[in-house]
């Protein structure tokens, strides 16, 4: 069915026979910017007697055809913003997201200097694209892990696929469970718009260990996408730091292209179970 608009009748090259002046109805206002309809001459009065006043009298004014533009507008959008995070959900099966990692917001957060260059990080990350990670290195409880995911979820809630691997917890699937399908876990590692690598160097160091992080490493470098690293290893681009005490040379110098430091330092900001069972009973 053909929608009869304002422009249409604009449009329609009107015989001089069948000009006339127009007919503004006494009853029918837009709703919106309270203009009368008009009498609607593009259809013979046999027609307008037949189907009544529904057809009689039409719109004025673009508001209706704004109005639905921008419902048409609003559905695609929203088609597209649920085809890309389907995309992103594909990556859930291997990403080490629990409850406090979702929970991990930038609205939810105290602004400090490190989560502001967190916040301007994602913000560059949806305008533009981005090759360059970071590593946040420092003491424990400092809040490494909950910038990365204050970055993981702004991108995720934009569409945007990241998978989350805790370095721990990733090597030790891949000798329970993942052996066999390590190949699709690093196609994964290499297909996401986002890598985040969670406490790394928590783990025993083994030469397997070694072989599977350098390959873990070496599959996202070659990709010149950009990986999170987070670590309470000492990190330092250009001494002899823990990480490459650790690691090897050959690790650490990827991560030096790969990744921008950020340092966190100061108090664990940890909360004890003492003081918020105190919370739950005094008020």
């Amino acid at each position: 069915m053909e929608i009869i608009t304002r422009n249409g009748i604009k449009n329609l090259k009107v015989s001089e026979e069948n000009k006339k002046e127009i007919e503004y109805s006494r009853n029918k206002k837009c709703s919106v910017c309270g203009k009368p309809y008009m009498k609607n001459n593009m259809l013979p009065e046999e027609i307008i007697n037949i189907l009544g006043d529904k057809i009689k009298y039409i719109p004025s004014c673009k508001c209706h055809e704004t109005f639905y533009e921008r419902k048409i507008e609003e559905l695609s959008s929203k088609s597209d913003h649920e085809r890309a995070l389907n995309r992103g959900g594909r990556y859930k099966k291997f990403s080490a997201v629990d409850l406090k990692f979702i929970n991990s917001t930038f609205e939810k957060a105290e602004m400090t200097d490190n989560l502001s260059v967190c916040m301007r990080y994602a913000k560059a990350f949806m305008r533009k694209e981005i090759h360059t990670g970071l590593i946040f290195y420092g003491n424990s409880g400092t809040g490494k892990t909950f910038n990365s995911a204050c970055i993981g979820n702004y991108l995720m809630d934009r569409g945007k696929s990241v998978l989350v691997l805790n370095l721990a917890y990733y090597l030790t699937n891949l000798k329970a469970q993942w052996s066999s399908i390590e190949t699709e876990v690093l196609r994964k590692v290499s297909e996401c718009d986002l890598l985040i690598i969670d406490d790394f160097g928590a783990e025993k160091i083994t030469d397997w260990v070694l072989e599977k992080v350098f390959l873990l490493i070496d599959t996202r470098y070659k990709t010149e996408k950009p990986v999170i690293i987070t670590t309470n290893l000492e990190y330092s681009r250009d001494e002899n730091c823990d990480i490459e005490k650790i690691f090897g040379r050959r690790i650490k110098d990827r991560i030096n292209e790969m990744c921008y430091p950020l340092c966190f330092f100061g108090e664990s900001r940890r909360r004890g179970a003492e003081e918020s069972f105190l919370e739950i009973i005094l008020y």
